[in-house]
């Protein structure tokens, strides 16, 4: 499919993010906070975190991780073309190769309504992702740090809040606001991502399901993309 999930039909994707946020409490909306007053369903990861960690790191080392310009040139190109991103989970569909890759991170996200993306990214050493903007107001992003290098740690600023990621110590952004990442250090970072429908009313939470569906016929590329080799 050509084109970008993340560029295409900019003028009616402007329009629903606008009411979206306007609906989500305007300029006054969060930008880093705590997950759990707003995504609850998060604490079984913390639970599960060692059993996850052991998952991914296998993965890792067994499965070449594609970077974000093979994934999505066009968006690539206003964040980072060297972002490793594998997406177990995308729109609804799973990526049959997550139920041997990462068992424990895809059985949550099958079993948890709100969920919309399930992200395994990698940020290696002198990777930054420039200053740029959500394309669409109809998610949270939760992160889960499973390593993070102890020297000079990787940080995020949303806005003009700065984090300094913690491993097992999981926020959720608001990734609507200019948003950039630098690592730093001499090590990967590696995160579990997952996107949440964003809480609004019942009339704005039926427009974003009905968003989110029509999107969904994008869901089978990014997988497939960001599959890499074995």
């Amino acid at each position: 499919m050509k084109g970008s999930l993340s560029i295409n039909q900019p003028a009616v994707r402007n329009v629903i993010n606008r009411y979206f946020l306007k609906r989500s409490g305007g300029d006054s909306r969060f930008r880093i906070m705590s997950p759990y007053a707003l995504f609850p369903e998060s604490r079984k990861l913390d639970y599960q975190f060692d059993q996850i960690k052991a998952e991914v790191d296998k993965l890792i080392q067994a499965r070449e991780v594609r970077p974000y310009g093979d994934i999505d040139p066009l968006r690539a190109a206003e964040v980072s073309e060297n972002w490793r991103l594998y997406y177990a989970y995308m729109l609804g569909e799973t990526n049959p190769e997550a139920y041997r890759d990462c068992p424990t991170f895809i059985d949550f996200a099958e079993r948890t309504p709100r969920v919309v993306n399930a992200i395994i990214a990698i940020l290696e050493p002198g990777v930054t992702l420039k200053a740029h903007k959500g394309p669409f107001a109809g998610i949270l992003r939760y992160h889960l740090p499973l390593t993070v290098p102890r020297n000079n740690p990787p940080r995020l600023r949303v806005d003009k809040e700065i984090h300094t990621w913690k491993e097992g110590e999981a926020i959720l952004i608001d990734d609507t606001f200019e948003h950039e990442v630098y690592n730093e250090s001499d090590g990967d970072r590696v995160m579990l991502i997952i996107d949440i429908r964003r809480p609004m009313g019942l009339v704005p939470d039926l427009v974003n399901r009905l968003s989110l569906r029509l999107k969904r016929k994008w869901a089978g590329q990014f997988i497939e993309q960001s599959n890499g080799d074995i």
